[in-house]
């Protein structure tokens, strides 16, 4: 959790880059995967297997497990800034609620290939939607 985190990397003002803050700060346990037009939601396990989870359980997950691991950043002026970042961003729900709603945007348009990725057993296919949609940049003329 929060390994390898920039928040320089992160235009944080921006709803959507809040939604990649969320998403790269809880990469670890929490996963998400889009089908048809709604996101699912994943956490890991002990055992390494992923559930599905509601985005009520992510809250609480969120509100009860990662604020006790951040607390102590709290505390301390000298410790992680990505820690302090997180909590002032994420102590409110509707943020939460907000940022996990544009997971859908960035799941439909960013190419971002995460190695534990749910549907990384599934095989390229050349004329695959996704394919198309990433080169056919006609359509994201202005």
């Amino acid at each position: 959790m929060f390994d390898g985190i920039n928040l320089s990397d992160y235009i944080i003002n921006f709803e959507l880059q809040q939604a990649y803050f969320l998403r790269d700060c809880l990469k670890e346990e929490i996963s998400y995967a889009l089908k048809g037009e709604n996101l699912i939601i994943y956490k890991k396990l002990d055992n390494g297997i992923s559930e599905e989870i509601s985005l009520d359980e992510l809250i609480f997950y969120i509100h009860t497990d990662v604020a006790y691991k951040i607390h102590e950043a709290l505390l301390n002026p000298h410790n992680n800034q990505t820690k302090k970042k997180f909590y002032n961003l994420f102590k409110d729900i509707d943020t939460i609620k907000k940022s996990v709603e544009n997971m859908k945007i960035i799941l439909k348009y960013d190419d971002y290939d995460e190695s534990d990725s749910e549907n990384e057993s599934e095989p390229e296919d050349e004329n695959s939607e996704c394919d198309e949609k990433n080169t056919d940049h006609e359509s994201l003329a202005f």
